[in-house]
């Protein structure tokens, strides 16, 4: 497994490097450490705040020594939480600095490598204009070829994890994964799979509770089937697993969910459509990792 990590000094790239140390410890085998310096005006002069002109290549190459600085300082830091857990499987841990448009650098970094997820501080957003805004993390979620892994706060190990699942091909690859990446000592799966919605309100006048219970019955047999095949893939995995059906809308219902349980993180599929079109996890991803109160781990590839 390869790992993209863009730092940026900030509390949150601590909180990065903890989470990306913790979850796949024992997975993970090549990890790069990416600082993204801002382009500057080639060959023009600013001025300082002793009066001295500074031509941008100068104060370009301050900056270069100092992002080193910046991601020897965070090597050493992913290096103790690595060793914690006394049987890392890291080969590689590696450094990167690149130019340019922060989310642009991370994705093009991810690409280059060949990186099966891009792990990304986010603190978090909860109000529709921060949504609308965007941030590095939502725009990398978005535009991503492979997995991303969100971290919003603190993960430890014993580590309760939520896994969304559809039916659809997304959701098959996000179980494979997980329980590839994922060490079965140190993790707690819960399966949720979810009903939606499917009636309006005069839909369910119309047609009556029974049959509309009737009209309901093939997909809740089919959720069923879902949850009992993927619980045996899991516990055959060597994961402690249980498995729940909920209904509603189910962007909320994952959130819910995961705040009912207290899991630190939540992992989705990147995006599938079911058979009978029950929900599509391509938006329900990108809307459980900017208003989910947990780290989430989106799945793709």
């Amino acid at each position: 497994m390869k790992i993209l990590c863009p730092v940026d000094g900030s509390d949150f790239s601590r909180l990065l490097m903890d989470g990306v140390g913790t979850v796949f410890r024992n997975r993970v085998k090549e990890i790069v450490l990416l600082h993204v310096l801002p382009v500057g005006h080639s060959g023009k002069r600013r001025v300082s705040k002793d009066g001295q002109a500074v031509s941008w290549s100068a104060l370009s190459e301050k900056m270069t020594r100092a992002s080193n600085k910046l991601l020897h300082g965070y090597v050493e830091r992913l290096k103790v939480v690595l060793n914690q857990a006394g049987t890392s499987r890291v080969s590689s841990l590696k450094t990167m600095v690149m130019k340019g448009d922060v989310s642009d650098a991370i994705l093009r970094a991810s690409e280059n490598m060949n990186a099966d997820c891009i792990a990304v501080g986010s603190r978090g957003m909860s109000d529709v204009p921060g949504y609308l805004l965007g941030s590095v993390s939502r725009k990398v979620v978005t535009h991503a070829s492979c997995s991303v892994f969100m971290v919003k706060g603190e993960v430890a190990v014993p580590l309760q994890v939520l896994l969304a699942l559809d039916g659809s091909k997304a959701s098959k690859r996000a179980i494979r994964k997980i329980t590839n990446w994922l060490d079965p000592d140190e993790v707690a799966l819960h399966v949720v799979s979810v009903i939606p919605e499917k009636l309006t309100d005069l839909g369910l006048e119309v047609l009556g509770k029974r049959q509309a219970k009737a009209l309901m019955a093939p997909v809740r047999k089919e959720i069923h089937v879902l949850l009992s095949e993927s619980r045996k893939k899991i516990l055959q995995a060597g994961f402690q697993v249980d498995t729940k059906l909920l209904e509603g809308n189910p962007r909320t219902q994952i959130v819910e969910a995961a705040q009912r349980l207290k899991a630190p993180l939540v992992c989705v599929g990147s995006k599938g459509l079911s058979g009978i079109e029950r929900f599509t996890l391509g938006s329900v991803s990108e809307w459980v990792s900017t208003y989910s109160a947990s780290s989430v781990l989106v799945i793709r590839h």
